[in-house]
């Protein structure tokens, strides 16, 4: 049991990894065709907007943070708000470095009990399950209704749409089940998961948070001259989609994002360059920030 469980942890590892190194491959052509006159004429025209898309990294941790408190709140109801800052932002720096982000819950677990961290766990993955969730839902909305340019995919029928929705809804409210079949969890009051209230809240937060980022995307861009079109966010909805669907191995989205960002914007943006800058600034204020502020609050396991 235990070498088949190890063999496929390495085809997983070996898939993640062969996926992960050809987009930096196709990122490395496409980085290869930008050149050093499209840097060069890149300047920002809208201060005011890039200001308030710098700005919007404060909501946009707020409703993270928001998501951190409901799980701590749902099993403790004395711990202290000082506790719950340290322990969110120390959450961002171990996230920053473990594959997707889900590994977030690492450095938070250090400032609880060990009779909650089980408890955390399950709680903080079924949080960054709702923001994947959400990322998959509004791609498929741009999909449906903008259709997909490289891909030359037409316009779908919104019936596909709304039977994917209504069965990953279905999923995602019965994931206690699921979760269930882990023997740890059985020390865990797996009533939290079957709470309404909690899992709404968690996706709640995580579709403004959506809506928040994806228009810092926009307003990045539009910084850089991009013409303010708002038909470009949900061209972005579908840069989300994509890379959501690709695994990576550190730093969150990096390299990932860049690469499929200039795959789809360069159908629609002429300087490639643009959409490089803006998409390493956006991973830098959204991830790198909120992961240096977490650095000191990183506590090491005890002996």
């Amino acid at each position: 049991m235990y070498k088949t469980i190890k063999n496929s942890r390495f085809l997983l590892f070996f898939f993640k990894g062969t996926l992960f190194l050809l987009v930096c491959y196709l990122f490395y052509k496409q980085l290869s065709k930008i050149t050093y006159e499209q840097l060069a004429s890149i300047s920002i025209e809208l201060p005011l907007a890039f200001l308030l898309a710098v700005l919007l990294v404060i909501p946009n941790q707020w409703f993270e943070f928001k998501k951190w408190a409901k799980i701590v709140t749902s099993f403790s109801s004395i711990t202290s708000k000082k506790t719950l800052i340290k322990s969110y932002f120390a959450g961002n720096i171990t996230g920053f470095v473990t594959p997707n982000l889900i590994g977030n819950f690492i450095g938070r677990i250090y400032y609880f009990e060990r009779r909650y961290r089980p408890k955390i766990i399950v709680l903080t993955l079924l949080a960054n399950g709702s923001q994947f969730l959400t990322s998959i839902y509004f791609g498929l909305l741009s999909i449906t209704f903008f259709g997909f340019k490289p891909f030359q995919i037409p316009l779908l029928n919104p019936i596909y749409l709304t039977v994917f929705i209504l069965i990953t809804l279905i999923l995602y409210f019965m994931f206690e089940q699921f979760l269930k079949r882990f023997q740890f969890l059985k020390k865990i009051n797996i009533h939290l998961l079957n709470s309404f209230e909690i899992r709404y809240s968690l996706l709640i937060y995580s579709i403004i948070r959506y809506l928040i980022f994806s228009f810092q995307y926009f307003l990045i861009l539009c910084s850089f001259g991009v013409p303010i079109d708002f038909k470009l966010i949900p061209i972005i909805w579908s840069i989300y989609f994509w890379s959501t669907l690709t695994p990576s191995l550190w730093f969150g989205k990096l390299v990932i994002r860049e690469s499929i960002s200039i795959w789809i914007l360069s159908q629609y943006i002429e300087n490639t360059g643009i959409i490089l800058i803006s998409s390493i600034l956006l991973w830098f204020i959204n991830q790198g920030i909120p992961a240096i502020i977490g650095f000191p609050f990183l506590k090491m396991q005890k002996k």
